[in-house]
């Protein structure tokens, strides 16, 4: 499914997607791998050895923060069809939050928008500060709207993915309005 559907209608999709993945709450285990995760994981494997000048990744027991990742899984299920490492992005890949962001903020792409920006469901919200400290920390996928918070699916919250009530406030960076893709 995905393919010939509007973009409101795959981002639709894409928000049912994210919700009903992040309400198995999978969790990866101590080094944030893990079989109830390798699926988020495993597309940018390659991409992070290559980055890294290593073969660590390519060992199953080795994870990484893996929030993006979670997203990108549930673009692909949605029928959004995004290269794990977009060729023209020097931040790596849709693995890690700067790189979504840089991606969406291509003159080619236009996709980004304001953090005063209305959230839509299926838009993909970018976070500042709401797990640790600093910019682009986290990202989810936005599923229900409301007058002052929205709720969202994300991948990664300590290790666990789930739905949560998030507040429309300063620890929002921007969001990602996927179309054409």
């Amino acid at each position: 499914m995905g393919a010939g559907l509007s973009d409101r209608t795959k981002r639709l999709f894409l928000a049912s997607i994210a919700r009903a993945e992040a309400e198995l709450e999978p969790a990866g285990d101590a080094n944030q791998a893990g079989p109830e995760i390798e699926k988020y994981l495993s597309p940018f494997r390659e991409t992070m050895n290559r980055r890294a000048g290593t073969q660590q990744y390519s060992d199953l027991s080795v994870g990484y923060a893996w929030c993006g990742a979670f997203v990108y899984y549930c673009c692909l299920k949605a029928g959004f069809q995004l290269k794990p490492e977009p060729p023209e992005c020097v931040d790596g890949s849709l693995a890690a939050v700067s790189t979504w962001r840089e991606w969406a903020s291509l003159p080619r792409n236009h996709l980004l928008l304001a953090p005063g920006a209305v959230p839509e469901v299926g838009d993909i919200v970018l976070f500042d500060g709401l797990l640790q400290e600093g910019p682009l920390d986290h990202l989810g996928v936005v599923v229900g709207v409301g007058p002052d918070s929205m709720t969202t699916a994300e991948g990664n919250v300590h290790n666990r993915a789930g739905v949560f009530a998030r507040r429309l406030d300063s620890h929002i960076n921007s969001y990602v309005r996927l179309a054409g893709f």
